[in-house]
């Protein structure tokens, strides 16, 4: 099952359009246990050091997973804090899974976890609080 992205996010250039290769954007589904997961595969548009991710890419891949769990609960937030431990170096060229789920959440604000697969092994790790805003348009 695909995940709605507001009207005011469709013209996001991380999440709508190809961002981490040059041919696709990145499609979050919802999973069984509430959470959601995408696959992409990165290519040399995302690369720091040769042949792996850049380290900010990886963030925002983690940063894009946690907000679309949230559109999967109806939620537009923001960012507030974020956190990101890198494991090994995420290769390019290889299919890597992006899993994001809401850990829990108080009076608008969210705490979010998402992890980053290669193989089925964890490459990075990330959490996050997020605020919501009204405006969800």
């Amino acid at each position: 099952m695909s995940i709605h992205t507001p009207k005011n996010h469709q013209q996001c250039a991380i999440c709508c359009r190809p961002f981490f290769n040059h041919h696709t954007a990145i499609q979050f589904i919802l999973m069984s246990d509430g959470g959601v997961q995408g696959e992409i595969v990165p290519t040399e548009k995302v690369q720091g050091y040769q042949g792996v991710m850049q380290g900010g890419a990886i963030t925002t891949l983690h940063d894009s997973a946690m907000t679309h769990c949230l559109f999967s609960r109806d939620v537009c937030a923001m960012t507030a804090r974020l956190d990101v431990r890198f494991i090994k170096p995420i290769p390019l060229n290889t299919v890597i899974q992006v899993q994001a789920h809401c850990l829990k959440s108080k009076r608008g604000m969210y705490l979010l976890q998402s992890n980053i697969y290669v193989d089925g092994q964890c490459y990075s790790k990330a959490e996050a609080k997020f605020m919501q805003f009204l405006d969800n348009r």
